[in-house]
């Protein structure tokens, strides 16, 4: 009895150290995105905050509603990808877990 008690505690230290690996990745994971015209380019974390947003000066040129949707599909882009990127973190760590299903599917 002492060694299935022993076995499974062995389990869930190791469970709970590749959860903490993962959150640790999960954390600092950001992703760069650029436009194709080299005007925007952004950086977006985690957690979907906007870490950095770069505007050429040559952005002037365009119209400030195109801009302004090309930011916000620009942002809701890198969110898909930061999503993609955690659940197959997720997936490395928990390969019997549908990470997928919770974090791989684009925004709405």
């Amino acid at each position: 009895m002492d060694l299935d008690r022993g076995l499974l505690e062995d389990e869930i230290r190791d469970l709970e150290s590749r959860s903490r690996q993962a959150q640790e990745e999960i954390a600092d994971l950001a992703v760069e995105a650029k436009s194709k015209d080299g005007l925007i380019h952004l950086i977006v974390g985690s957690q979907g905050r906007l870490h950095q947003l770069k505007l050429d000066p040559r952005v002037k040129r365009l119209d400030v509603d195109v801009l302004a949707e090309r930011i916000v599909e620009m942002v809701n882009d890198a969110n898909d990808l930061v999503r993609q990127e955690t659940a197959t973190k997720i997936s490395a760590t928990f390969p019997d877990f549908p990470a997928g299903e919770f974090f791989g599917g684009p925004s709405q």
